[in-house]
């Protein structure tokens, strides 16, 4: 009795920590298939069609090798265009609106009634659809009613074409990033926040103020927050679509035409799918590279 008693408890426990191994996974695996599916698996197949003229009637049509590869880089000019233009997307988002969040997190950390205010101000542009966000844009930068051309009459200057004209349209796509808000003042603020109270003190002994503060305090102890944001601004810029594709369909003259832009037309326009997925590849390679570049400079900083 006493033996067949040791049996079951063992077997109980044995079932129990058998479920407590298992239950997790079952927890993870729908995220995990999910992933596996819908991002990797695609991820194999653009390159895998970046090897053939795909035929959409013989899938996957003739193999091809990397003459998609060579093609897009030596005679498409629209494929050369579309990274110039992205690069030169990606630095103004770099120089023009990367701070924005920073700078309003490091003053919304200093008010000390109505922050909760604030910050639900704040947030407001993260809930506004981005379509209508542009469209309202699109206004502004209209040449003949807009906003901006308003403004600029008023103070005696020279009236522009904004989204109409090539040497513009880059920086019309750019700015309003400026008014800055979202979710990332929030992120900022929140990591602000957590520098512990006796780093402020002890720099307040040093003489830490003002811009003291901002330049040996806060952003030291949220550097973190900010290469991770790098990385993501890089990510997002460089497969860039919706916003110039909205505002000018990568127009003026490709002025604003991206890479994403480029894939988008191969695939869906001339139906060059095995150009598409090459263009793909090469997007992937690149981003890839910066993001490795970024995370070794972040890590020899903190070395």
């Amino acid at each position: 009795m006493r033996a067949s008693i040791i049996i079951n408890s063992g077997l109980n426990r044995r079932s129990l920590l058998l479920k407590n191994k298992i239950t997790p996974w079952l927890f993870v695996l729908p995220g995990i298939l999910g992933t596996v599916f819908l991002r990797y698996i695609p991820i194999f197949q653009a390159i895998y069609y970046s090897f053939f003229q795909y035929d959409i009637v013989n899938p996957p049509g003739k193999f091809v090798g990397l003459d998609n590869y060579f093609s897009i880089i030596t005679k498409d000019s629209y494929f050369i265009q579309s990274w110039i233009n992205t690069i030169i997307f990606l630095l103004l988002s770099l120089l023009m609106t990367f701070m924005i969040p920073i700078i309003q997190a490091i003053f919304l950390n200093e008010v000390v009634r109505g922050r909760s205010i604030f910050s639900a101000i704040y947030i407001i542009p993260a809930v506004i659809p981005g379509t209508v966000y542009i469209v309202l844009w699109k206004w502004i930068w209209n040449p003949q009613y807009g906003l901006a051309n308003y403004l600029i009459g008023r103070m005696g200057m020279p009236m522009q074409s904004w989204l109409s004209d090539p040497s513009w349209v880059k920086f019309c796509i750019v700015f309003p990033g400026i008014i800055g808000g979202g979710f990332m003042v929030l992120y900022y603020l929140a990591a602000i926040m957590s520098i512990p109270g006796e780093i402020y003190e002890a720099g307040l002994l040093e003489g830490c103020t003002g811009i003291k503060k901002v330049w040996y305090i806060i952003l030291p102890n949220i550097r973190f927050l900010i290469s991770i944001n790098v990385i993501l601004t890089i990510i997002g810029v460089m497969q860039e679509f919706d916003k110039p594709y909205q505002y000018t369909q990568g127009g003026p003259a490709a002025a604003a035409y991206t890479v994403g832009i480029y894939i988008y037309d191969q695939y869906f326009s001339y139906m060059q799918i095995g150009k598409s997925a090459s263009a793909s590849v090469l997007l992937f390679i690149v981003v890839l590279i910066m993001t490795i570049i970024q995370q070794r400079m972040n890590a020899k900083k903190e070395e």
